[in-house]
C-alpha cells in the first residue's frame, strides 16, 4: 500500500473514532442544571476566554505511534510534491518571458547601452566636427559657450601673469638689469619621491642639488614650477632650499592643464621668454616651448649618489648667463635631441677641439700676437709727469697703434656658431674692451694738455 493510501485509510479510521468518542454519554439532569448554574467555575472565572454549552471530551483511544509516523510521511511527500508544482510553475513563466523578444529587450542591458552611448558619440561629433549638427544645435542653444567657458577656467593658469614685474620685486634694487629665468621642475629633477608603509612619503635629493642652487642663484633668477599640489610641494620646497635662493614658487593651479597633462605655460610667467632655460626631466610638461628645454635625465633611485647631472651641466649654464645671450631657443638649437649630460659631452669636446686648435696655432709661429690679443688691460696708466717742457703729440692715436694688429683669424674659429665662434667672439670683445679703454684715456689726456696750453697762453 503507498503512503498516500495509507495516509487515507488512517484519515478515516482517525475520523471515525473521534465521531463515537465526540458522542458523550447521556447526563442526568442534575448534571446539566449544576454545568448552566452560575455557581460552576468556568462560569465563574474572569479569565475565560469562551463560552460553551457542551463539554470538550478527548478521544478514548489516541492514535497509536505507527499512525503518526504514516502522518508524517504523508505530509512530507505532499510538501515535496507542492515545492515541485510551484518549481514548474516558475520555469514555465521564466521560458515565456525569454520567447518573447520585444520585453527582452526592453528589460536586457542594452537598452543602457543605448541611452549612455547615443549622447556619448553625440558629443563626440560635436566637439571633433564644428559643422556637424550637434555643434551647430550646441551653439544655437548657447550650450558650446557655456562648455569652452567651464572648460577654460579649470583648464587654464589662475593668474595672466604669474609673476610680478621686475620694477616691483621686493629688495631688488630698480638699477639692476632684469637676469636670465632660470625654470626647474621638482619631482624626479631636484628630488625622489618615494613612499613606503612604515615612513610614508620620504624624499631624496639629487646630489650637488645645493651647490647647484648657490651657483645658479649668483646668475638667474630661480623659478619653481611643478604640476605637484602645492600643499604637498611646498614644504618640501622650503626643506630643499634653506638658502632662499629660489625666488618664485609655482605649483599646479599655475599650469594650463592640456590632453591630461598639467604643461607649464612659460609665457605667463611675465618673463623675456627667449632669455629663459627651463631643466626638466618630462618634455610633455613644457610642450609649449620645447626649444627652451634642457632635458634631464629622471632622478628616481634616491640610492644613486652618483649622479652628477646638475655638477656636469652648471659650467654651460654659468657660461650662458655671463655672455649675456639673447636667444637662449637659438642657441639651444644646436644641442637640439641631447640632454643635460650630453650637452655637457659636447661641450667639453668643443673646447678641447678649440684648445688644441689654439696650441697648435700658437705652434706655427702666431702666438705672440694671439696672446698680445688676449691680453686684458685692466690697470689705468699712470698720469704723465707734469713737466713744462713736455709738449705731447697732438695727433690721435688709433687702437691699431696702441694694442697693435690683430692676429689673423685661423679656419677653425671663423665659423660664428658653436662653442668654437663663441669664444672666439669673447676674446675679440676682450681685445676691443682693451682698445677703446686706451683710446678713451688718450682723448683724456690729449684735452687736459689743450687746457693746459690755453691757461698758458
Amino acid at each position: 500500500m503507498s503512503s498516500h493510501r495509507l495516509l487515507t485509510a488512517v484519515s478515516r479510521q482517525v475520523a471515525t473514532r473521534t465521531v463515537h468518542a465526540s458522542s458523550p454519554p447521556p447526563m442526568s439532569s442534575h448534571t446539566t442544571q449544576f454545568l448552566l448554574s452560575r455557581e460552576n467555575p468556568l462560569l465563574q472565572s474572569s479569565s475565560r476566554r469562551f463560552f460553551a454549552d457542551m463539554a470538550v471530551v478527548r478521544p478514548t483511544k489516541p492514535v497509536t505511534k505507527q499512525e503518526r509516523i504514516a502522518l508524517r510521511a504523508a505530509r512530507k511527500e505532499r510538501a515535496a510534491q507542492v515545492i515541485q508544482q510551484a518549481k514548474g510553475v516558475e520555469g514555465e513563466a521564466a521560458s515565456s518571458s525569454s520567447s518573447s523578444p520585444g520585453r527582452s529587450f526592453l528589460s536586457s542591458k542594452y537598452m543602457w547601452y543605448a541611452s549612455v552611448g547615443v549622447p556619448s558619440a553625440l558629443l563626440i561629433w560635436g566637439i571633433g566636427d564644428s559643422n556637424s549638427p550637434p555643434a551647430k544645435f550646441s551653439r544655437m542653444i548657447g550650450l558650446t559657450g557655456l562648455i569652452e567657458k567651464y572648460t577654460s577656467e579649470i583648464a587654464q593658469p589662475s593668474h595672466d601673469k604669474l609673476l610680478p614685474d621686475w620694477s616691483q620685486m621686493p629688495n631688488v634694487p630698480h638699477d639692476i638689469p632684469v637676469p636670465h629665468t632660470l625654470v626647474l621642475d621638482l619631482e624626479n629633477t631636484l628630488v625622489s619621491s618615494t613612499w613606503d608603509r612604515k615612513y610614508g612619503w620620504r624624499h631624496a635629493k639629487r646630489p650637488g642639488v645645493d651647490k647647484f642652487l648657490l651657483d645658479m642663484a649668483q646668475y638667474y633668477e630661480i623659478v619653481l614650477y611643478s604640476p605637484s599640489i602645492d600643499g604637498i610641494a611646498d614644504p618640501v620646497v622650503t626643506t630643499l632650499d634653506k638658502n632662499g635662493c629660489i625666488m618664485h614658487r609655482l605649483y599646479r593651479d599655475a599650469t594650463y592643464y592640456h590632453d591630461g597633462v598639467h604643461v607649464k605655460d612659460l609665457k605667463r610667467l611675465n618673463r623675456n621668454v627667449n632669455r629663459m632655460i627651463v631643466l626638466d626631466d618630462d618634455p610633455a610638461e613644457v610642450q609649449f616651448n620645447p626649444e627652451n628645454l634642457v632635458r634631464v635625465k629622471p632622478y628616481t633611485d634616491p640610492n644613486d649618489r652618483e649622479d652628477n647631472t646638475l655638477a656636469r651641466i652648471t659650467p654651460f649654464l654659468i657660461e650662458i648667463a655671463r655672455e649675456n645671450y639673447s636667444d637662449i631657443p637659438t642657441l639651444l638649437q644646436q644641442y637640439q635631441g641631447m640632454d643635460a649630460d650630453e650637452i655637457a659631452d659636447e661641450q667639453d669636446r668643443r673646447i678641447q677641439y678649440y684648445q688644441s686648435a689654439r696650441e697648435e696655432e700658437m705652434n706655427r709661429g702666431l702666438g705672440g700676437l694671439a696672446k698680445l690679443a688676449r691680453k686684458s688691460v685692466t690697470l689705468e696708466p699712470d698720469m704723465p709727469a707734469q713737466d713744462v717742457n713736455f709738449t705731447p703729440a697732438l695727433q690721435q692715436l688709433s687702437s691699431k697703434d696702441i694694442v697693435g694688429a690683430a692676429p689673423p683669424s685661423s679656419s677653425s674659429s671663423s665659423d660664428g656658431s658653436g662653442i668654437m665662434g663663441f669664444l672666439h667672439r669673447r676674446e675679440e670683445e676682450k681685445a676691443e674692451a682693451t682698445r677703446r679703454k686706451f683710446e678713451k684715456w688718450n682723448e683724456v689726456m690729449m684735452k687736459k694738455q689743450r687746457e693746459k696750453e690755453q691757461q698758458q697762453a
